[in-house]
């Protein structure tokens, strides 16, 4: 990699306002499947003209993982290496990221997702005068071109849980959007694998709710920007590729269980909140199951 950015890099910063990329890098051990896109991801952000510095958190890998990301941090200047514990939850290894991050705009981005040149600048575009808190998705397909499930249409409550569990999505409407990209969508939730908002909404926001283990902080995020009356919009022209499958484990259902309790407001929701742990493990488990997929232990 070049030791330093771009000139098409330097340009783009002086143009436009800056962009920072924030990857949580998790449990990655060398001569697994997971080393080889944490590669590709980060060479496709230190690529893309509209990102202006990345931001790594090193989160519980393994130690050649880490002298890796430090040695990548000391090679170029615009990449930032930061330590989260263990045992501390993805979403506030999230929140750590953003903190240190010196863009005016946020784009989280899994490490296993490869972005598309020009996804950033979509992304951007699509959020235009949308009404503030706002929040961009982008489309990923898997390594063979299939579409991934990254988007909820319709509106989020404590029944959104069990569409997710089952990988239920329904696709969304295009609808012209005044002051903003007209092929962008209105949602209810983008994926936090490919997600950009500005940072003034993320911190007015508070934030990832840091009590959500590894998933569905997403989803709860994108439902607190529609509650306080902003725009959670899907970008389809804005691309990436996900090389690796979303872990379904434990964590996945306890992030589930929590967004159920959180969203349960009817008395029915609150009675589901109160079983959802083991309902959402039968149902992730039965969808493994019949995927013939091995159960995911982590």
């Amino acid at each position: 990699m070049d030791k330093f950015p771009s000139r098409e890099r330097t340009a783009a910063s002086g143009l436009a306002p800056r962009v920072s990329a924030v990857v949580v890098v998790r449990d990655v051990r060398p001569h697994q499947s997971n080393f080889a896109p944490l590669d590709l991801s980060l060479r496709s952000a230190l690529a893309e003209p509209w990102i202006d510095d990345l931001v790594i958190v090193d989160h519980g890998n393994a130690p050649e993982v880490s002298a890796a990301l430090r040695a990548l941090q000391a090679d170029r200047r615009d990449v930032k290496v930061l330590m989260a514990r263990a045992d501390e939850s993805s979403a506030a290894a999230a929140n750590l990221g953003a903190q240190y991050a010196l863009g005016r705009w946020l784009l989280f981005l899994a490490p296993d997702v490869v972005l598309r040149r020009g996804a950033v600048a979509r992304m951007a575009a699509a959020g235009g005068s949308a009404k503030a808190p706002w929040i961009v998705g982008g489309r990923l397909t898997d390594g063979e071109g299939r579409e991934q499930s990254v988007v909820r249409a319709g509106s989020l409550n404590a029944w959104s849980a069990i569409a997710v569990a089952l990988d239920w999505a329904a696709a969304p409407r295009k609808q012209k959007l005044t002051g903003a990209d007209p092929e962008a969508s209105n949602v209810a939730a983008v994926s936090g694998a490919f997600m950009l908002m500005p940072r003034g909404d993320f911190e007015a926001l508070g934030g990832f709710d840091e009590g959500f283990a590894t998933s569905a902080a997403d989803l709860d995020l994108c439902r607190r920007a529609a509650d306080a009356g902003g725009s959670v919009l899907f970008q389809p022209d804005a691309a990436g590729v996900q090389l690796a499958r979303p872990q379904r484990g434990r964590k996945h259902v306890q992030g589930l269980a929590r967004f159920v309790s959180k969203s349960a407001r009817t008395p029915f929701q609150k009675a589901f909140a109160a079983i959802a742990t083991p309902a959402l493990g039968v149902l992730v488990g039965f969808k493994d199951f019949v995927a013939g997929r091995p159960p995911q232990r982590r």
